[in-house]
């Protein structure tokens, strides 16, 4: 049985992170997607995070990890003449995915209209800062910028100590995961109606999407969030990261079966009674205090100790792990959350991994494949595949179109 998206095939025209994982997504699910770069350079993410034995080889960790079995096409799309490659490579698609600068694509000659064109169901996905309207349409944007303009960066942290951002690019991953989303609606909605459609996704409200839960609460009820630092936004104190005897414990007792049971496990059982806990209100207003002892409880055993009980007693908890304890976790092997790769360079010692779809299902479920690409790695192959002959190949790269 295939997978959800085998037979259909996208064409990238995208760099960095958002439209690569979008694209990198549709294909863990079976999709064929063909990226194309610049010759030679390629997508700018081939040099993002390349520390270490990948340093100055085009082969970023960031680019690998979001490019896994794509094919790279290396095609001049300033040259003339490569309107004739993007022509059949689109009669060929069901979906274009792009994340260039609003305008860019238009002003290259391959915006959604001219696209459109060439093949009438095409699915064509745009990628920006802040959508392709607007007065802030054309607007540069990168992950941390947008993570400014959202207010993310003043919900996180800590009351006081000013802005944070968050520690990976959310914003980026946030946009590419509902691109991939919508993708998947539009390919849908095609199947229905024999369609193709137009999709303009913006980082900007990506992040509020993301946000939602805090978004709303101010939109309904007027009142902005603070910084909540590791506090849960119920407020309650009976949520948050604490000091134990040898790191640190992150815990969320929130309903009154998980309060009763988190302060009999901490052997002080009178707590659950305590006016101070009678309430979420009482317990914001009070949270200095109830922290002060929570705290001098859980200082007195180590973490693992506070985990085995804590759990036996069903309330939610966690180690607060470091990366690489969190991806040895016996849970992701069980789950085969992390799937191993091909070395595309063959640098000894390494054993390259990436982080599979975010889902099981079965039969045929997502899952990653070969290395990502070299730069043009499968050019010849696709315009092969395009109808050019050997001798058309060679006067294409000859003018320099590839």
């Amino acid at each position: 049985m295939p997978r959800a998206f085998e037979g259909v095939r996208v064409v990238e025209f995208a760099q960095v992170i958002s439209g690569p994982m979008a694209a990198s997504l549709l294909g863990f699910l079976g999709a064929d997607v063909i990226k194309v770069e610049t010759p030679g350079d390629g997508d700018q993410g081939r040099r993002m995070m390349d520390a270490g034995p990948l340093a100055g080889k085009n082969m970023s960790t960031m680019f690998q990890g979001l490019n896994t079995g794509k094919r790279s096409l290396g095609l001049n799309l300033k040259h003339a003449d490569a309107r004739e490659v993007v022509r059949r490579l689109v009669a060929q698609a069901d979906v274009v995915v792009e994340n260039l600068r609003p305008g860019v694509m238009e002003s290259l000659g391959y915006g959604y209209a001219a696209v459109r064109a060439m093949r009438e169901d095409i699915v064509y996905c745009s990628i920006s800062g802040f959508g392709q309207t607007g007065p802030k349409k054309g607007a540069a944007a990168y992950d941390g910028a947008v993570q400014a303009a959202s207010g993310m960066m003043l919900v996180n942290g800590i009351d006081g100590q000013g802005p944070l951002r968050v520690g990976f690019p959310v914003v980026d991953a946030a946009a590419g995961m509902t691109a991939a989303f919508a993708v998947a609606s539009a390919l849908y909605r095609r199947a229905q109606t024999g369609e193709g459609q137009y999709l303009d996704i913006g980082m900007l409200e990506a992040a509020l999407s993301l946000m939602s839960p805090v978004v709303n609460a101010y939109l309904i009820s007027g009142v902005p969030p603070a910084q909540m630092g590791n506090t849960s936004v119920t407020g309650q104190p009976t949520a948050d990261v604490f000091p134990a005897a040898d790191g640190f414990l992150q815990v969320t007792a929130l309903t009154a079966q998980q309060l009763r049971a988190l302060w009999t496990a901490l052997g002080r059982p009178e707590m659950a009674d305590d006016p101070r806990m009678a309430t979420v209100e009482s317990q914001a207003a009070n949270a200095a205090s109830i922290r002060t002892v929570l705290e001098e409880c859980l200082r007195e055993r180590g973490v693992a100790e506070w985990v085995t009980r804590l759990g036996a007693a069903g309330v939610p908890c966690s180690p607060v792990l470091s990366l690489p304890d969190a991806l040895a976790q016996e849970q992701l092997a069980f789950r085969d959350a992390l799937t191993p790769i091909e070395n595309p360079l063959g640098i000894d010692g390494m054993a390259p991994a990436v982080v599979n779809a975010a889902f099981m299902a079965t039969p045929d479920g997502p899952h990653g494949s070969t290395a990502a690409p070299l730069v043009g790695q499968h050019t010849d192959l696709v315009l092969a595949e395009l109808g050019y002959g050997a001798e058309e190949i060679g006067a294409l790269r000859n003018s320099g179109v590839v």
